[in-house]
């Protein structure tokens, strides 16, 4: 941007020389882990304490991962770069000064196989100025880099599957140590995540030593739900490691793997079919109950009420699977019997009683129709709801919410999708070409914007709370 400014501030052992400018102040490309290559390839992040003076002016490498080509109305920004030594984290702050301002830390989501912490649609400037609030975006790393479950195949040195979680809680800690000098409150730390990021920020409840970290989180479409079981993820693995020709314990041929090797074998082992994806046993990468990283499931963290004093927002869209159907990226379903296997996958017991009930709420559907629904509502609103219930009851406070903002895109067949509502809890519809010319729209992204702002200040939100009588706020 012209008319930027050099900024330097000082932290700790080190001097951030960054960029203001008439929106702000930026801090880009902060490295909070030492690169995770060679030896420390697959393994936990180690801290990196900044010394000197730190060149903060520009971004650094995303995650390794597949970068497909976005249809003409998805959000869109300036892109990024990939690359192994991706441990960085992106500042953006009214003012670097000592107002103590309450900082919103966001976890992109991706599927826990793509995602980055610049160059998508944020406009990170506006949400920063428009609620006088610190944002940091970390990077950490997704896919088999950040998630495969090795200790099988290499033993102790490799318990901790979860090593993209370990990252931002790395980051997390980063920032403890490190935001007021950015005009920060490190005892006002709300965490927001879409998808996979969601999901990490949740599983959180599950992890040991980290409560204190931050006060509360905002999760979209990904509750404290979707944690794989070991013996799944270790399966995983060894057919990863076999398509690779690594054999168990073979520390040289491991980290030798090109990362173009890594993201190809990536789509080669990972299911692509949504309900058998998250469904338990699903082939996917995600939050493994590996002891090591992830203490407990995430659940019980919460019901432990060890977690009580910190908010919880959770939110879903109300057509979470509507855009995989929509561009075929499902499949049909052919009939009642493969519909039934579907929701078997997860209620293997109650697949009549869960179809007849979606049959009695929308009668006369397609069977291709009733597994949209039931996906949508057994991968996200229902486990939202159950991460909610275990919060109150164990004496927390939780708002719930569904998204239901449909664009006119060819008549509305997108239906209110997966993602659609993180533009407009951030407040940045510029770059969404769904919502152009769409004033309701501005108004609700006003709306929800305020709203995460508001949370992130007070941890109060302008509707009723979950525990009085399991309230939902729906948008619009």
């Amino acid at each position: 941007m012209s008319g930027a400014t050099v900024l330097d501030v000082r932290s700790r052992e080190a001097v951030y020389r960054g960029l203001r400018d008439e929106t702000g102040a930026r801090f880009l490309g902060i490295r909070y882990a030492e690169p995770p290559v060679g030896p420390l390839r697959f393994k936990p992040p180690v801290p990196h304490e900044n010394r000197g003076l730190v060149d903060a002016s520009r971004v650094r490498f995303a995650p390794p991962q597949i970068v497909r080509a976005m249809p003409a109305w998805a959000p869109r920004g300036a892109g990024f770069e990939t690359g192994e030594d991706c441990l960085n984290l992106n500042i953006h702050t009214p003012a670097a000064d000592d107002a103590r301002r309450p900082v919103v830390v966001h976890a992109f989501g991706g599927g826990f196989q793509t995602g980055s912490a610049h160059g998508t649609f944020h406009d990170e400037a506006a949400f920063t100025r428009r609620g006088d609030v610190v944002l940091v975006r970390p990077n950490m790393r997704v896919g088999a880099l950040g998630f495969l479950h090795l200790a099988q195949a290499f033993g102790p040195d490799h318990a901790a599957a979860n090593r993209g979680m370990l990252d931002f809680v790395a980051a997390l800690r980063w920032v403890r140590d490190n935001i007021a000098a950015f005009g920060g409150d490190p005892d006002n730390v709300t965490l927001a995540g879409m998808s996979s990021g969601s999901f990490t920020i949740a599983a959180l409840f599950g992890v040991d030593s980290v409560a204190d970290l931050y006060r509360r989180v905002w999760l979209m479409s990904g509750p404290a739900s979707r944690i794989i079981a070991p013996e799944t993820a270790a399966a995983l693995a060894d057919d990863f490691l076999e398509r690779a020709g690594v054999s168990p314990g073979d520390e040289t041929a491991l980290r030798a793997l090109p990362v173009e090797t890594i993201l190809a074998i990536q789509e080669q082992v990972l299911a692509t079919h949504l309900g058998e994806r998250n469904a338990p046993g699903g082939r996917t990468f995600g939050i493994v109950l590996d002891g090591a990283s992830l203490q407990r499931h995430p659940l019980d963290g919460l019901a432990s009420g060890r977690f009580g004093a910190h908010g919880i927002v959770a939110g879903w869209a109300r057509d979470e699977a509507r855009m995989w159907y929509a561009f075929g990226m499902m499949p049909e379903v052919p009939s009642r019997q493969a519909l039934l296997a579907s929701i078997a996958r997860f209620h293997p017991v109650e697949a009549e009683a869960r179809l007849a009930v979606l049959e009695a709420e929308n009668p006369g559907l397609d069977f291709t129709r009733y597994e949209e629904i039931f996906l949508s509502r057994a991968i996200y609103r229902e486990p939202a709801l159950r991460t909610l219930d275990t919060h109150v009851r164990a004496g927390g406070t939780g708002y719930a919410y569904e998204f239901a903002w449909v664009p006119r895109f060819e008549g509305g067949r997108l239906g209110a999708a997966h993602g659609f509502d993180e533009p407009f809890v951030f407040g940045d519809l510029e770059r969404v070409p769904l919502a152009a010319g769409d004033a309701s729209a501005a108004r609700l992204a006003e709306d929800m914007s305020a709203s995460l702002i508001g949370f992130a200040r007070s941890g109060v939100c302008a509707w009723p709370d979950y525990g009085r009588d399991g309230f939902i706020r729906r948008w619009p």
